[in-house]
């Protein structure tokens, strides 16, 4: 997918100004392609409070065609059963049952479109959002505090560790079940069981991962039911930068807290730009020699997947110095990592993408092949005449390589990653894999990521009169590569984790895995932040 702005936060605000449908053509269609009405992205947002039917009737009709337009993921849902004009309908149908005093409020119509998508749309999106509001809830693992030892196959409990006592007076969490003990043999699903590394050895948490909210669940020992109370982690804070570099004599430390950073225009651009490029030459010149590399992509909510790229480069192939050999490793590893996935095209999506090259990355367009250049500019010059949807492949970097050269480093990869760990950082997460073969050993520690992974490059879109924005995505799939993964399970669920680890105790499990002391003090403060 396009490495400039996959899963970026672009806010480009669409209001509902039509311009008249032209079914004029130069050119018979193509298989795939579709002729849909072309409407501007330049207009005015009225952002009313209260909507008369008519108003609601209008939006109903924008947000279906901002869907169609401008979701890259509404084909699938609907080969998967999602009917859109009649969920269209419903939402109409609706919000005019909230309708009072002659109105219906812009917030009611919200709630209405909310609940109705999040209940008839059939694939597991979490990027879309419709009104600031997700329509796909994320899952998490709400832990318990029971801990259990593995005996010849079997697990039993270990331990109680019971929560701090001001979090009991809270009300936080529920007290403990008094009946669950040390020794007692465990009979549920394995599948709940968490393996954590601990100074004592390998021990194992019982959860589940659901996207529930839930504050107590059952657990199995003895063959008998218990009821036990959860807890959810609270992801640290992400320092939304390019945030830092630590070393000791085996180990680099690499950070990345936001993927969303952008070149744009002006001496605060370049000024950027500058920042970014020392950053990545130090990585490299941190690399040589080490054992271990923590790449921590923790509440990184993702952007461009061009900087994890950039940033895996510098970092496994840290010898080779030239531009051209670092521009073709970075452009294979987003190329490969996107492979088979597609750019939803229509006259709506294009305009957006035109102002981000035109407004944030020139640079980005010119390192397209020159054929997807030119199909580029003959779309947005025509687009008004001939305004066609289809599917593409997504965007290819100029390469010249077929495939990695041998890496410079050849060791262990830690990725730290949490619930909060999502796109083009989960890009990156797999990019770290691509070279497993090649004497690169990569693990994941820390919680699943998110799992939104595949409808990317966003945009931001605004029905005509409540101005309820929809932010969708115009690039869809799973790469290959991520197929393959073992640790991939799927939109939704994101990767999963080798070692499992909350913040009080990731610095200690990366210390039992790479066994250097030394990150005992290099990485101080590792369990409240990235450094």
């Amino acid at each position: 997918m396009n490495r400039h702005f996959f899963f970026s936060f672009l806010p480009l605000t669409i209001a509902a100004s039509v311009l008249l449908f032209s079914c004029a053509t130069t050119a018979a269609l193509e298989e795939g392609e579709e002729l849909v009405e072309f409407k501007s992205i330049d207009y005015e947002v009225l952002n009313k409070s209260n909507l008369t039917e008519k108003e609601v009737r209008e939006d109903c009709d924008m947000l279906k065609y901002i869907l169609y337009n401008c979701y890259a993921g509404i084909d699938e849902a609907i080969e998967n059963g999602f009917d859109l004009d009649g969920t269209i309908e419903t939402i109409y149908e609706q919000a005019l049952k909230k309708k009072s005093l002659g109105s219906i409020s812009s917030g009611d119509f919200n709630s209405v479109i909310h609940d109705v998508m999040s209940k008839e749309l059939t694939n597991q999106d979490l990027h879309l959002s419709i009104g600031g509001r997700h329509v796909k809830a994320a899952y998490t693992i709400y832990y318990t505090n029971i801990w259990l030892e593995k005996k010849n196959d079997k697990y039993f409990v270990k331990d109680i560790r019971k929560p701090e006592k001001k979090d009991k007076e809270k009300g936080v969490i529920p007290k403990e079940n008094p009946n669950v003990v040390p020794g007692m043999e465990f009979t549920g699903p394995e599948n709940n069981l968490y393996e954590f590394m601990t100074p004592g050895g390998v021990e194992y948490r019982y959860g589940v991962f659901t996207n529930k909210n839930v504050r107590t669940v059952q657990i199995s020992l003895e063959n008998q039911n218990f009821q036990v109370p959860t807890s959810n982690e609270k992801p640290i804070q992400s320092k939304l930068a390019w945030t830092g570099l630590k070393t000791t004599s085996e180990t680099l430390y690499i950070s990345l807290g936001d993927c969303s950073q952008m070149n744009g225009k002006g001496d605060s651009a370049k000024l950027k730009e500058a920042v970014w490029n020392k950053y990545v030459e130090e990585i490299s010149e941190a690399a040589a020699g080490k054992k271990n590399i923590i790449f921590d992509l923790r509440s990184n909510g993702g952007g461009y997947y061009e900087y994890p790229a950039k940033m895996l480069t510098a970092a496994y192939f840290y010898n080779h110095k030239s531009e051209e050999e670092k521009q073709d490793i970075e452009a294979l590893f987003s190329n490969t990592i996107t492979e088979n996935c597609t750019l939803l095209v229509s006259p709506m999506s294009m305009q957006s993408y035109k102002n981000v090259y035109d407004e944030y990355w020139k640079s980005g367009f010119e390192m397209l092949p020159d054929k997807k250049q030119e199909m580029y500019k003959n779309y947005w010059k025509n687009m008004k005449k001939r305004p066609v949807r289809k599917h593409i492949p997504l965007n290819e970097y100029k390469c010249n390589i077929k495939e990695f050269p041998e890496p410079d480093f050849k060791g262990d990869v830690y990725i730290l990653v949490n619930r909060g760990t999502a796109s083009a950082a989960e890009f990156g997460t797999g990019m770290a894999f691509l070279l497993k073969d090649k004497g690169i050993n990569v693990h994941i520690i820390g919680e699943n990521s998110m799992g939104a992974f595949k409808y990317g490059g966003m945009f931001y879109y605004s029905t005509v009169n409540s101005g309820i924005g929809v932010r969708a995505g115009i690039f869809f799939g799973e790469s290959p590569s991520i197929k393959a993964n073992q640790n991939w399970k799927g939109e939704g669920y994101g990767f999963k984790s080798d070692y499992y680890a909350t913040n009080e105790n990731i610095l200690s499990t990366l210390i039992l895995l790479t066994q250097d002391l030394e990150i005992k003090d290099a990485l101080k403060g590792l369990e409240k932040e990235q450094l």
